[in-house]
């Protein structure tokens, strides 16, 4: 092995091809075995992985450890573009075959929340969903569906003042946005009503990813006339199950 093989970046590589490689989580001594290092350097590098949020540890007692949700993220986030758009349109086609609304997939990216497929049937409101376009992050369901899941480092990064007033119901404080995220989180979906233009609703639901967490949603957007005429579950559960079903093509796509 050259010594270029040999340095720090490569061991923590290392550590996680084994990790990943396993069907069962690995215990310092498994790990100091297969890489033939001493456990003490193990124990080291092991830490700086799990800080970084690549590891984790099964228990309180770090008997063994598994992929961390960080690298799950990258994973996920490194997925081909394509594919995942290809996947996130199908879904949508089948949401608005299904309530006969205009249905949207939205991506968290690196400060901010766009669009990446919408289906819209022949009645079908077009506004604020384009593929590509960036969502409001304080107001679109479909944002603080995602906004909800994430890490402060994350809602920094998208979510700061000024918040724009885009109509008379629209959250334009900092702590209001967070005081929804919460509401969003204890319900399970996230709604927009009246925030964005005055008679718009929307909804939106998570997709929840084994190992990385929330990094895309589902929305349901239409005139409030059409939309209040059924009740909340009405969207909500067409939603979820739409939900359920891209990580599921998720879950088999390949980098």
């Amino acid at each position: 092995m050259s010594e270029n093989r040999q340095g720090p970046l490569e061991r923590y590589l290392s550590i996680l091809e084994i990790v990943a490689a396993s069907n069962h989580s690995l215990s310092l001594t498994e790990l100091s075995a297969l890489m033939n290092l001493p456990k003490p350097t193990i124990h080291r590098l092991v830490g700086v992985l799990q800080k970084a949020g690549a590891l984790q540890a099964d228990d309180a007692r770090q008997r063994g450890f598994r992929i961390g949700t960080r690298m799950w993220r990258i994973l996920q986030l490194g997925q081909d573009q394509d594919v995942v758009t290809n996947y996130a349109q199908i879904v949508c086609d089948r949401l608005t075959e299904r309530i006969r609304e205009t249905c949207y997939a939205v991506k968290l990216g690196v400060d901010a929340v766009h669009t990446i497929a919408r289906s819209v049937p022949d009645q079908g409101y077009r506004l604020h969903v384009y593929p590509g376009e960036e969502l409001p992050p304080h107001a679109a369901a479909s944002a603080k569906a995602i906004l909800a899941y994430q890490d402060e480092k994350v809602l920094d990064a998208i979510l700061h003042e000024p918040l724009v007033r885009l109509t008379d119901k629209t959250k334009t404080t900092i702590s209001e946005a967070h005081s929804e995220l919460e509401r969003v989180r204890e319900q399970g979906y996230a709604v927009c009503n009246r925030e964005i233009d005055w008679d718009i609703m929307a909804f939106g639901c998570p997709v929840f990813l084994d190992g990385a967490g929330v990094l895309y949603s589902l929305g349901v957007t239409g005139p409030c006339s059409r939309l209040e005429q059924q009740p909340v579950e009405h969207w909500v559960e067409a939603l979820q199950e739409g939900a359920r079903q891209f990580a599921n093509l998720l879950s088999g796509a390949r980098p």
